[in-house]
């Protein structure tokens, strides 16, 4: 008789790989992308409204490219990028696209200044615009799908993936004009297209959820863990509050503190779904029958990483617009 044979198979959770850090970046680049496009479609229709809205993406896409370069493990590879080129994969069009972006609403951001502080129009500026909404598309297909091509995490293996990263982004930005708009007229249009896109946004998460699809069906399992659904009532709660401040804004004007409302609501939707795709998302096993606990570390790779970033969004944001006001108040003594 053959003596009984055991086999013990070990398994221990995983680290993430992913940090807080990768959050801020994709929370970034989203609103940066999503104003470039808005601003090139008000070129030459709202002067003002295209410079308020190249203010915001401009301060974006500065912080996000900190954000991943902090992200990233070995930073002094990126390099390699540009040396040994890989086409077929996501990630060297990101380093292409990335700083190409930059450097385009920086440009662009610079000449509508100037624009607006001697009264002159340059006509190349309007073909900078165009070269900088390519690049913002260019952004958006890369953020998205270089997290939804991964098979190994079935919750972000679907093109849903990459349109929800869209539209959380884009009514983020739309509440964030509204915030700093303070024309009736103007801010009910505003609102008016942020419930546009908060529908959107709640038709796509359905459909994702709903879909006969292997990442339909891993959200669908993944709900039925308690933490996951905390995460999705914290989802729908900061979803309805941002459409009852848009529909607050589209009948009367916003104060103040309804302006910080429905800025606050639509940046934490945003922010959240970012947080519980990529970071909750890597809890789940990939490859052991294990789940990966993750706790938020206090120091510049948790707590601290989401405190600074956004601190140095709103510094840039003093700082431009400081630039900006006292250049035109220079201009105008003179």
């Amino acid at each position: 008789m053959s003596p009984l044979m055991i086999n013990e198979v070990l398994a221990h959770p995983q680290d993430v790989s992913w940090l807080p850090w990768a959050v801020q970046y994709f929370f970034f680049i989203g609103i940066a992308a999503c104003s470039a496009l808005l601003a090139c479609g008000l070129r030459g229709r709202h002067a003002a409204l295209e410079r308020l809205t190249l203010l915001i993406g401009l301060t974006c896409a500065i912080a996000a490219p900190l954000a991943l370069t902090a992200d990233l493990h070995q930073t002094a590879r990126v390099w390699h990028f540009y040396a040994w080129p890989t086409p077929w994969s996501w990630m060297p069009w990101g380093a292409l696209f990335l700083p190409l972006f930059t450097g385009f609403i920086g440009l662009w951001f610079i000449a509508a200044a100037i624009e607006n502080i001697y009264g002159k129009t340059f006509a190349w500026t309007r073909w900078m615009a165009y070269a900088c909404a390519l690049t913002a598309i260019g952004l958006l297909l890369y953020t998205g799908r270089e997290v939804s091509v991964v098979r190994a995490r079935p919750i972000w293996f679907s093109w849903w993936f990459p349109l929800a990263m869209f539209l959380s982004a884009f009514q983020t930005l739309m509440a964030l004009l509204i915030a700093a708009t303070r024309t009736l007229p103007l801010q009910q249009k505003l609102a008016r297209g942020l419930l546009v896109t908060l529908g959107l946004l709640g038709i796509t998460v359905a459909m994702w959820i709903s879909g006969d699809t292997l990442s339909g069906a891993a959200l669908r399992h993944w709900l039925a863990w308690p933490q996951a659904q905390t995460l999705a009532t914290g989802w729908a709660a900061l979803w309805l509050l941002t459409i009852i401040a848009a529909l607050f804004a589209v009948t009367r004007p916003l104060p103040l503190a309804g302006g910080i409302l429905i800025a606050l609501a639509s940046m934490a939707l945003s922010w959240l779904m970012r947080w519980t795709l990529l970071i909750e998302g890597q809890t789940l096993p990939k490859y052991n029958a294990l789940f990966n606990p993750y706790s938020l570390p206090m120091g510049t790779d948790g707590l601290l990483a989401i405190v600074g970033t956004f601190g140095l969004w709103m510094a840039l944001l003093i700082i431009a617009r400081e630039i900006v006001n006292g250049l035109m108040r220079r201009n105008h003594h003179a």
